[in-house]
């Protein structure tokens, strides 16, 4: 499983979502990359009335449909699935842009899940002008989650985690899990972005329209850019708010050392000097060694931490601005000798890695890194201050897995001359804004929106009114141009109360 299974609010598990490290493997299984042609029409979708509750705005009256699919696209006459998708209604426009799908982070986030929360706002004016799908992708919310696996990896927390028994241990869990799913009759190979990308086109083909246009976060960038490769003549046009590009699923250590230093410069201006050196001298003690954390939110329960331990907690905090603003604070008590605030982190993330989904696995794997980016990632990790940490346990976990590959085509550079809309922030450390960078020259056709100051998270939608309004409107064909936007620093806890305040409970 990802690391945004951990500490990202866009995968719907905890406060604490979404560090995350995607999975990776090497060619085990090689899939077909080349779309499979079907009939431009389809069983239209039968909307039933659906009372979409919200957790701060109410119920609002939308539609709630299933969509039929293929298990696998390749064999269309074989078993089928169940996607759970709600339509909310356009509220305003002329009906002249096309229906806009939704696609959560993750891979495993849900996208009808993901409105409900505080990002509503940024769906509802959306849908002033054209329906917005809020699609649960396959093994995803409500479309048929294959069953949890009952393997759990449990550390012992009386040991600081070192990295080489870590992982073997969870590989002998994964090929566990993966034994068990197959006994179970889950067909692991079903479960990759190529497969969710014939889904969007079902989809599309199942409402009767000639185009759809997509807006994706996070994972749900990756499944967008699987789609225009597959089937970008029948979008009309791409939103994508923390770009993961083709070959992006392996994350590089050093964008997180670079993220590091540019969080330090923010976090001087808030008493806390030399945020790079604090984390270097805390994880040179912990090597000599390890220290002990007595937890804020389970009084009495103490873990020792180690020094891979460290890192693996610094990667996670680096994801989102909650845990952004705990990391200064944290180093600093660690090198008083107080770990304490390290310490609830530690116990999240080894609850976190010891627990495999089979979606989120057979999805990451599948789409897996190219040669060059394993070797790059590997290289990079040699002197990186958080080693391979960013990615931890992949792609080494997913070797030797038997599952499905997609192969070195699907990660390949793309271009498109669908328009697209890049949206990305200064502090992300999941989709850091090279990401995009990377991906516009082959976007003839786009446009970028930089919001300095946003981490992956909600910032990047509510961060200021003029997100959500260039999104509408370029989903909309009005004009937008290339922006930046300011956001407010990171306000930096500086004691132990003020953190214990805004752990989850």
């Amino acid at each position: 499983m990802t690391h945004a299974s951990m500490l990202h609010a866009d995968r719907s598990r905890s406060c604490l979502h979404g560090m995350a490290t995607r999975l990776a493997t090497l060619c085990l299984t090689f899939a077909p990359v080349a779309p499979v042609l079907a009939a431009d029409t389809a069983a239209p979708l039968v909307f039933e009335p659906y009372a979409y509750q919200t957790q701060a705005h109410g119920t609002i009256a939308a539609e709630a449909a299933y969509l039929d699919v293929p298990r696998r696209h390749a064999a269309p006459d074989g078993p089928r699935m169940r996607l759970r998708v709600v339509r909310l209604r356009a509220t305003a426009g002329d009906g002249s842009a096309a229906p806009v799908v939704y696609l959560a982070g993750g891979p495993g986030g849900s996208g009808i899940g993901t409105a409900r929360g505080p990002r509503w706002p940024v769906f509802d004016r959306v849908r002033r002008d054209t329906d917005v799908l809020l699609l649960d992708q396959r093994g995803a919310g409500a479309s048929e989650p294959p069953p949890a696996c009952p393997h759990v990896q449990q550390f012992d927390d009386a040991q600081p985690l070192q990295r080489d028994t870590a992982l073997a241990a969870l590989r002998d869990t994964a090929a566990r899990c993966v034994a068990f799913w197959k006994q179970a009759g889950v067909d692991l190979g079903a479960y990759t972005t190529v497969e969710s990308a014939g889904d969007i086109d079902d989809l599309r083909r199942a409402l009767g329209v000639p185009k759809i246009s997509l807006w994706g976060m996070s994972y749900g960038t990756h499944l967008a850019l699987a789609t225009v490769r597959l089937h970008g003549d029948r979008l009309e046009r791409v939103v994508l708010m923390g770009s993961e590009g083709p070959d992006d699923t392996l994350k590089l250590p050093l964008a997180a050392d670079a993220l590091l230093a540019q969080l330090g410069a923010a976090a001087a201006d808030a008493g806390f000097e030399d945020l790079t050196g604090s984390a270097t001298r805390v994880l040179a003690a912990l090597r000599q060694q390890p220290g002990q954390g007595r937890s804020l939110l389970h009084p009495g329960k103490v873990v020792t931490i180690g020094a891979y331990d460290l890192q693996l907690a610094m990667a996670a905090m680096l994801g989102r601005r909650t845990t952004q603003q705990w990391l200064p604070f944290a180093l600093r008590q660690a090198e008083r000798g107080d770990y304490g605030p390290l310490a609830d982190i530690v116990l999240l993330l080894r609850g976190e890695f010891g627990q495999v989904g089979a979606m989120s696995l057979a999805m990451d794997v599948a789409s897996g890194q190219s040669p060059q980016r394993r070797a790059l990632a590997e290289a990079q990790a040699r002197t990186s201050l958080f080693g391979d940490a960013l990615n931890f346990p992949f792609p080494m976990l997913g070797d030797g897995l038997g599952l499905v590959d997609l192969g070195d085509a699907f990660r390949a550079p793309l271009r498109s001359a669908v328009p697209v809309l890049f949206i990305s922030g200064t502090l992300d450390g999941r989709t850091p804004p090279a990401n995009a960078e990377a991906l516009r020259p082959g976007f003839p056709n786009n446009t970028w929106l930089l919001v300095r100051g946003a981490s992956h998270d909600n910032e990047m939608w509510l961060g200021q009114p003029a997100i959500a309004g260039t999104i509408a409107d370029f989903l909309t064909g009005r004009a937008v141009r290339d922006a930046v936007l300011d956001l407010p620093p990171p306000i930096f806890v500086t004691d132990q109360a003020a953190m214990l305040r805004s752990l989850p409970r």
